[in-house]
């Protein structure tokens, strides 16, 4: 099978690892189960490649970006993990299908001018991907700040660059939702901020990929979000049609949402 053949969302808190969590970690329990299901049900669809699209990798205000260099490396150290690390195959030869793809869809894809370590963003996601027993390549990308139709063309340039180039691709919207939801969370609280990620949760779980892209920006930006243009990428991906969507978990206990979700399986068809 080439094309899409998983596609979900996955949050990105440095505590979901255990090394750095740490007791904390009880209290998202179900974020952990989550992303330990979202990774096998990934690995189980057979991807040749997994995308992420992280929130934290370097951002260009105009151009996807995307790492360059033959592997991709990264740790914890800024979390007081160092020795918790990941390795992986980057796949350049998805990252040119994507440039050529991009370009027919009006968006352009650029190479980071230098290395540059994987950011949590991505390694979260890909710490549970490694201990489900993924070791094959990985492409990172980071997101702009362009308009919503335009994170929707780039994944659709994900989906051609797939399809045309027979590959099987798994994607990974990494994001965390609202960072306002608690009065002594790290972040400013802003009361209507659990609104948001409410209307974010019921729009995937209905399949309703319009509630996504068109829900109210000004929301959106009161909320203090990280992760809605990752899931507007997997959206144009996927299609608007989405496909037995499943909301794997919710939760929200530090003040930030944890989402986890899956688009489309293709083991579900």
């Amino acid at each position: 099978m080439s094309g899409i053949v998983f596609a979900g969302i996955a949050p990105h808190p440095p505590l979901l690892v255990p090394e750095i969590g740490g007791s904390r970690i009880a209290q998202v329990s179900h974020s952990q189960q989550a992303m330990r299901d979202f990774s096998r049900r990934l690995i189980l669809a057979s991807p040749q490649t997994v995308i992420v699209i992280s929130p934290h990798s370097p951002l260009d205000p105009n151009y996807f970006t995307v790492r360059a260099s033959s592997h991709l490396r990264g740790d914890f150290r800024e979390f007081y993990a160092p020795h918790v690390k990941l390795d992986l195959p980057n796949d350049s030869e998805m990252i040119e299908a994507i440039k050529s793809a991009a370009i027919e869809e009006g968006v352009e894809l650029k190479e980071l001018a230098r290395d540059h370590p994987l950011d949590h963003g991505a390694m979260v996601p890909l710490y549970y991907l490694r201990e489900a027993g993924w070791h094959g390549p990985v492409v990172v990308i980071g997101f702009t700040h362009r308009l919503v139709k335009e994170h929707l063309a780039f994944g659709r340039a994900i989906e051609r660059a797939a399809r045309m180039s027979n590959r099987s691709v798994a994607l990974v919207a990494s994001g965390d939702l609202s960072h306002r939801l608690i009065e002594d969370g790290p972040y400013e609280y802003e009361p209507t901020a659990h609104v948001f990620d409410e209307q974010i949760v019921s729009a995937i779980a209905r399949g309703d990929a319009s509630g996504v892209t068109d829900i109210d920006q000004d929301l959106r930006i009161r909320a203090g979000e990280c992760g809605y243009r990752s899931i507007v990428v997997a959206l144009g991906c996927v299609g608007k049609n989405l496909r037995d969507p499943e909301v794997l978990s919710y939760e929200g206990p530090f003040g930030v949402g944890y989402l986890v979700a899956v688009l489309f399986d293709e083991n579900k068809t």
